[in-house]
């Protein structure tokens, strides 16, 4: 009997470290679906490649509960990372998962957490191998024309507008441009303005 004591016991104290060591920050490698419980086939809304969320808990049923937090503007239908439509984070199809703050921010936008559940296959904690990926990408089809631009001498905004016109020419998947367009703008002049962990060092700006 005291044998399976100290065994429960050791069990309950370890449960809470193995719980937090499955919570924490993560960036999307892809684009995917957020669904509004983990058994749920309809999509909520889509989480955008190179997106920064916070995971709350462990695995349930294939998928993990995440959090993404931005600004959204009074229509409700996209979450972004500053009080802008310069960088998207997620196209919203369920507006009621998405809770906003009770403050209002400028010109109407106000910030906003968006809750739901994905595939894990999709996390990474380090975004240090999307970004070279991004990178390489770049280095590759975005120089043919001209020469390469460094991220950090153009602001968000900016790279948004440039990309708008660039990106189509670059023949990549719609999914590719948009990892492009995440590593100029989070390595942009203003990036630190945008939410989410900001991006690590890395040797891949020019």
């Amino acid at each position: 009997m005291r044998l399976t004591g100290l065994l429960l016991a050791a069990f309950l104290l370890a449960s809470p470290v193995a719980s937090a060591a499955e919570t924490g920050s993560g960036w999307l490698t892809d684009s995917t679906v957020l669904q509004r419980l983990p058994d749920d086939p309809e999509p909520a809304a889509e989480i955008l490649i190179a997106s920064p969320v916070r995971v709350l808990g462990p695995e349930r049923a294939g998928r993990v509960e995440v959090m993404l937090s931005g600004w959204t503007d009074p229509e409700g239908r996209v979450l972004y990372a500053s009080a802008s439509p310069a960088v998207e984070l997620a196209r919203i199809t369920a507006p009621d998962l998405l809770t906003r703050h009770l403050s209002p921010g400028p010109d109407g936008w106000t910030r906003a957490e968006l809750r739901g559940w994905l595939d894990p296959a999709v996390l990474t904690e380090d975004p240090g191998a999307l970004w070279q990926r991004a990178f390489t990408s770049y280095r590759s089809r975005c120089t043919s024309c001209h020469p390469r631009r460094a991220p950090g001498k153009y602001s968000v905004e900016e790279w948004k507008d440039y990309f708008r016109m660039m990106g189509p020419r670059t023949r990549l998947p719609q999914v590719e441009q948009l990892l492009i367009r995440a590593y100029l703008q989070r390595h942009a002049s203003d990036a630190a303005t945008l939410e989410g962990a900001p991006a690590p060092a890395d040797d891949t700006t020019p």
